[in-house]
Order: C-alpha cells, then structure tokens, then sequence
C-alpha cells in the first residue's frame, strides 16, 4: 500500500502484527512441523523444553483452525502427553492470567485432561488444570482438591475446532469458549510454586488421563489478562514476536 504525504511518499510493506504482551508469555506451542515428528517447539521468549510420551507427535492430517496445514498437536488418549519442566512463569500465584488454545475433540471422556499442571500423584496447591467434564463440557481447576473450579455451558460437538480461554482479571477468574464468557468466579486461589506442566493430559497420573484430541495454538500468557468480556476469536496464530 502507498501512503502520499504532500511533498514525500512512503512505502508501507505488508508485515506480521506482533503481541504487545510477547514478553510476558510463559508458553507458546504452534504445534507446527512434520507430520509424525516428536520435536515440539516453545515459540515463547523464554523457550523451554517439551518432551513428548506415548504417540503424542505433531500431525498434518488436518487444517488447523485457520486453514493451515502447518500441522496441530495430536494426542489419541493412550498415554499421549507432553511434559515441561516446573517453572515459575507456570505458578500463576494470585497475579492476571491468560491460558489460551484451540481443541478439536476427537472423542470426549470425563476427568481427561488438556492442559495442567501440578505435582504427580499428588494433590497440592501447585494444581491448575483444564480438561473434560461430564456431559462433554470444559472445565478448569484450581488449588487442592480442586478447591476452586468453573465449567462451560458448551456442550462440544466432536471434529469441531473451539477456541478456549481461561483467564484472570483484577480476582475475577473467566472461562471463554468460541469468545463467550460462559462462567465465572471471584473466589481468590493462589497456585503456588511447583510441578511441571503437563500438555494433552491431567497433572494427576498423565499417562492414564491423556485426551483423544487435536491441540493447536496453546499460550500461557502470566501477568496479563488478554479477555474479560466476551471477544471475536483469534483469526491468525498467535505471534512471536514484540511490537
């Protein structure tokens, strides 16, 4: 596109929006790749490893939410999962947050998990969790004995791309599908320090809690509450990038 301005012309060149929030990303997965490959990348300014179990692997049988064929995190529900180390920018202590990604569900049982993180066979309050409910809805999980919880209105359809958020503003905790707030609490919890992140599974024995389920475009944004009404979904991947 040409801008004129009396007495200079400029040039404008097409280019990629950035994230104005990109340095407070904790986890960024694409989930692109070959198809079949085990290697998953952390795009986030702080990349951290990713391992993959069981047959979790990066698949490009189908489009991801924006038509791509990049590829998407695939899990079949037999012990596929992916695990990151603990870290800090996971504990969301009692600050803002964003946990964001899209799920197409392949097939949905109750207590699988698709994002959490927490201590291994063991309750404590370093859990935060989202995964599947009774009825094929959503839920997310917070603190011990899942102390605090909200839990979608959407009853998902399988084959079908959602885009899930759940985030936190000024103590007030929000559970996005498709951009519409469909539940929420202003009860405080504070996820303290420990566990390792857990991607395709629940935090409480992985290898028997994994979701048959594609995962695209997963970002844990800490500090920042990107959503607090109700939203046009993203219509690109997220960015990696600054601006």
């Amino acid at each position: 596109m040409t801008i004129y301005v009396p007495g200079k012309v400029v040039l404008k060149k097409d280019y990629t929006e950035g994230d104005r929030h990109f340095s407070n990303v904790s986890l960024l997965l694409h989930g692109d790749g070959a198809n079949g490959s085990t290697t998953i990348v952390d795009n986030s300014p702080t990349p951290k490893t990713v391992t993959a179990f069981g047959d979790a692997q990066i698949s490009t049988a189908i489009a991801d939410p924006f038509g791509n064929s990049t590829g998407v995190l695939a899990f079949d529900g037999n012990g596929d999962y992916l695990s990151v180390p603990a870290s800090a920018a996971f504990d969301l202590g009692t600050v803002d947050f964003t946990i964001e990604m899209w799920v197409y569900p392949l097939a949905v049982i109750a207590a699988r998990g698709l994002v959490s993180k927490g201590f291994v066979n063991s309750v404590g309050s370093a859990l935060w969790t989202i995964e599947w409910m009774s009825g094929a809805t959503i839920g997310f999980f917070a603190n011990a004995s899942a102390s605090f919880n909200l839990q979608s209105t959407t009853v998902f359809s399988l084959n079908t791309w959602y885009h899930v958020a759940v985030c936190r503003s000024s103590g007030t905790t929000r559970l996005f599908v498709n951009g519409s707030s469909e539940s929420s609490s202003s009860t405080p919890f504070n996820v303290t320090s420990g566990g390792a992140l857990y991607v395709g599974t629940g935090w409480y024995a992985p290898a028997s809690r994994s979701t048959n389920s594609y995962i695209d475009d997963l970002r844990i944004t800490k500090g920042v509450a990107r959503y607090t009404s109700n939203f046009t979904p993203p219509t690109a991947p997220f960015a990696d990038a600054q601006y």
